[in-house]
């Protein structure tokens, strides 16, 4: 197993293009949602994903467009109307001319689409990767294997994954795609998130414009996270405006078997103690659904319902913070959501009901009249004994439930300043984990980035909520192929920071380096950084207690046809090798 994986990791055959660092905005937005506890691993694999086969920017829809996060609202409006006016944008340079676009913004976009003819259609690609990582201290070895054969019509697509001292394959994953029928496994985004979302979905402290989600529909699962998918088979087609999406699944769940009955589900997708072993698909969840949406290309209204169940009964114990999220038997879900789009307003909402007429309501606007002002207020108010097993909709617990609450957002920018202001203030009626009933809370943050030219870049941020604390950073070339960059993080808990550099000597050649030090006061008060690694990896790390690191990440590219990495970090060494072949 060992040598197999070995040559498959050096033997990579791919049709992409090269991999490019992500922009500080992404990075910023993978933080932010590791910091809440959001899932940043599967958003570090889809922006490494249009990285890797970028969009048509000539071709997207405004529906794609918007689920990038990529662009504000100003943005994505003068664009269309660019569009509309002048037809493709034909290079980078009259990229720039578009209203609310600099030079910068296009530098930052630009590896992201391409510029290709609106209605060329798309080239089929082949991709087969391998990543194998061994720590240090930590008996066996980690191996995810993917392959991918996309085009225009068709898409078909495997995941093997195994963590250290798992029975090899622990999991597996298939997909498949021609037109509209999806079989294997799905993804499912709709609305809002009150009824259906599996997926990733961005921090609601992002920008104004992030507040409005735009789901994705149906879409293959291509990720190694063992939870979060579907695993059936869908339908998808549209009639004009109107589009149908019909959908089934019977998906294996990790879960504590007693007396026949479930007592916990894991989702952390662990399977080598003998505990870890016995929970693995230890029961399957059926889950049916259907959804009816119309949409002129500026107003949709959608209507989602879905029913699902476990075949093992609830034997979780009861108490009084969990006992209005607790069901046994069959459940389900129905949802009307609405989104129009109105020059420089946005309106967005939802409202659902659970299966014994529980309410949830999320409703929104985000507006922005000029590219220097955003704005966006959210409202939401979850029932507490809303249940929504599958619901991903924004919400300060765990689940979508017991809270009424308001996020505001705030997004100036005058000349090279930048001034973003979140706020969010949360009351939750019943009781919850180590928490009375009538409590609120109250968090925000404050971020301000100054611009240089020759991409400079200064950030401060201050985050208040459970405890104040704050970071700033420094980002500067120092000479024609040489960068630097600096952060330094502080709370109540403790500090952290770390000072690194990017050196190009050659085309061909890039390095990167970091050194990072760390005295946290505890897991609660620990400081997440996204670092540079090479493809196939999850480059956020988690500091905690106190202690240094270092990394050196090598790229070799002699040529179009052939790329290397290696990165050598204080836990593990991690090597990427790329081979590019046409056709």
């Amino acid at each position: 197993q060992v040598f197999l994986a070995l040559v498959a990791g050096l033997c990579l055959l791919q049709q992409v293009r090269a991999q490019e660092v992500l922009p500080e905005s992404v990075a910023a937005m993978i933080e932010q949602l590791a910091e809440e506890g959001g899932d940043a691993e599967e958003l570090v694999h889809y922006y490494e994903g249009l990285l890797e086969r970028p969009l048509n920017l000539n071709a997207c829809s405004r529906e794609r467009l918007e689920e990038t996060g990529l662009l504000t609202l100003f943005q994505l409006e003068s664009l269309l109307a660019w569009r509309e006016r002048y037809g493709a944008v034909r290079s980078l340079t009259e990229w720039a001319l578009v209203e609310g676009f600099s030079p910068e913004a296009v530098a930052a976009l630009s590896p992201f689409f391409t510029l290709g003819e609106p209605h060329l259609r798309q080239k089929a690609s082949q991709t087969y990767t391998a990543k194998v990582r061994k720590k240090w201290k930590q008996p066996g070895f980690s191996m995810t294997t993917k392959g991918l054969c996309d085009a225009e019509d068709f898409s078909v697509g495997a995941v093997i994954d195994n963590d250290p001292q798992e029975r090899f394959p622990d999991f597996v994953s298939l997909s498949g795609r021609y037109k509209g029928f999806y079989a294997g496994d799905f993804t499912a985004r709709f609305g809002q998130g009150l009824v259906l979302w599996k997926g990733f979905s961005l921090s609601a402290f992002g920008t104004p414009s992030s507040s409005a989600r735009r789901g994705g529909g149906i879409q293959c699962y291509r990720s190694a996270s063992e939870s979060g998918f579907l695993r059936g088979a869908a339908l998808s087609h549209r009639f004009g405006g109107l589009s149908v999406d019909l959908f089934a699944s019977r998906t294996p769940v990790d879960a504590r078997i007693v007396d026949g009955a479930y007592t916990s589900i894991a989702t952390d997708g662990l399977h080598a103690s003998e505990l870890e072993k016995a929970k693995r698909h230890a029961m399957h969840e059926q889950l049916t659904g259907a959804r009816v949406a119309f949409s002129d290309g500026r107003v949709q209204l959608g209507l989602t319902a879905v029913a699902y169940g476990y075949d093992h009964p609830n034997g979780r114990r009861v108490q009084e913070y969990n006992k209005p999220q607790q069901y046994d038997g069959a459940w389900g879900n129905i949802g009307l959501d609405a989104y129009a789009s109105m020059g420089s307003l946005r309106l967005f909402g939802e409202a659902a009901l659970d299966a014994h007429g529980a309410p949830a309501v999320i409703a929104g606007a985000v507006w922005s009249p000029d590219y220097g002002f955003e704005a966006s207020l959210t409202g939401r108010c979850y029932a507490p004994s809303y249940i929504a097993t599958h619901a991903g909709a924004w919400s300060t617990m765990s689940s979508v439930s017991n809270q009424i609450g308001a996020t505001g957002a705030v997004q100036i920018i005058k000349g090279a300043w930048t001034l973003r202001l979140n706020a969010d203030y949360c009351y939750y009626p019943w009781t919850r984990y180590r928490a009375e009933a009538g409590t609120s809370s109250f968090k925000g943050r404050l971020q301000l980035i100054r611009s240089f030219r020759r991409g400079a870049e200064l950030q401060a941020a201050l985050n208040w909520g459970s405890r104040l604390k704050g970071h700033f950073k420094l980002s500067a070339p120092l000479g024609g192929r040489l960068r630097a960059e600096g952060r330094v993080d502080a709370s109540a808990g403790g500090f952290g920071g770390y000072a690194g550099v990017r050196w190009q000597p050659l085309r061909s050649l890039s390095l990167s380096a970091r050194v990072t030090a760390w005295n946290t006061d505890g897991w609660d008060s620990r400081i997440i950084y996204y670092e540079q690694g090479v493809p196939q990896s999850f480059p956020i790390e988690n500091y905690a207690g106190k202690g240094t690191g270092a990394y050196l990440l090598v790229k070799y590219a002699p040529s179009k046809r052939f790329e290397c990495q290696l990165k050598v970090q204080q836990n593990y060494v991690a090597y990427f090798v790329r081979i590019f072949l046409p056709g």
